[in-house]
């Protein structure tokens, strides 16, 4: 219980750190953690299917990281994240993340906190915000400030249904920045179905843009999951893109996923991804991150 309290404390301290970064550094001429890509995050609800006679594990910790390749002389992209998960909490679930993303031309920190709120049994909220100072104004592979707010409701008349809806904003930074407002839903059958819509608005200039994406899950939590996705439009953010906050490029990617439990509290995570942003370069990466419940 002594160890949980010091992990607990030491994700708070974190956040806060990070929070009051974020409010005194002024945005300059300019993503986050999946929050683990660490919010990206389009955070989809974890299903929760297991046994209620195990002892429920409040932390969850993830470490790993990933290697894309791309062509046109835009090299090799390198991350590592770490995120950590606290649902000892009724109402709600904290989280916090630290990630550091490598390209040719440096390296950058990017650091995020944010929590699940549980309103009631038919609702529920994520909030989040994530920064990242610039220490090189050469080297700007993050938003200096993001913030995040989701919601997800259960349907009505629609067992299974879960409609979600959110908007991110990225404050004037690197001399550009904007909002992006989504809508979608989760449908929960023996195969889990995700769809959403995105509406972009970058600045300067009110450019706006759509964009959407869809995917699958299926499996059982505790044992394996497996699913994909696509995704298309130009997409106003994204971990990758060549400016943080860009919509100049059409962009068309896939992914494919593998989670596994290699014991009762642990496992590894697998994700393939490729992304085609046309005009500009073609990505190929893989993710491999290990997860421990404790």
């Amino acid at each position: 219980m002594k160890i949980q309290y010091i992990f607990l404390c030491l994700l708070i301290s974190i956040g806060l750190a990070v929070a009051c970064s974020a409010e005194v550094l002024k945005p300059g001429s300019d993503t986050s953690i999946e929050f683990s890509e660490s919010l990206q995050k389009d955070s989809t609800p974890e299903p929760t299917v297991g046994s209620s006679q195990d002892k429920k594990k409040n932390f969850h910790l993830e470490i790993g990281g990933n290697n894309n390749w791309l062509n046109n002389d835009y090299g090799q992209w390198k991350a590592f994240d770490v995120g950590l998960k606290y649902s000892g909490f009724q109402t709600f679930s904290p989280f916090g993340s630290i990630s550091r993303q490598t390209r040719n031309e440096g390296s950058q920190f990017a650091y995020g906190l944010g929590s699940y709120i549980y309103t009631s049994s038919k609702s529920y909220f994520i909030a989040g915000i994530s920064g990242a100072p610039v220490r090189d104004p050469d080297v700007v592979l993050y938003p200096r400030l993001r913030l995040d707010l989701s919601g997800y409701f259960n349907a009505p008349m629609m067992d299974g249904l879960v409609l979600s809806t959110g908007v991110t904003h990225f404050p004037k930074q690197n001399g550009g920045g904007g909002d992006i407002f989504s809508l979608g839903g989760i449908y929960y059958g023996k195969v889990i179905l995700i769809g959403s819509m995105s509406y972009n608005i970058a600045q300067p200039g009110s450019v706006s843009s759509f964009s959407g994406q869809g995917g699958f899950m299926y499996g059982t939590q505790g044992k394996y999951w497996v699913g994909g996705g696509i995704e298309t439009g130009r997409v106003a953010y994204q971990t990758v893109s060549e400016i943080p906050f860009d919509v100049r490029y059409e962009s068309r990617g896939a992914h494919l996923f593998y989670s596994h439990w290699l014991g009762k509290n642990w496992g590894i995570n697998t994700r393939y991804d490729y992304q085609n942003l046309v005009g500009a370069y073609r990505l190929n990466g893989i993710t491999v991150k290990l997860f421990f419940d404790f």
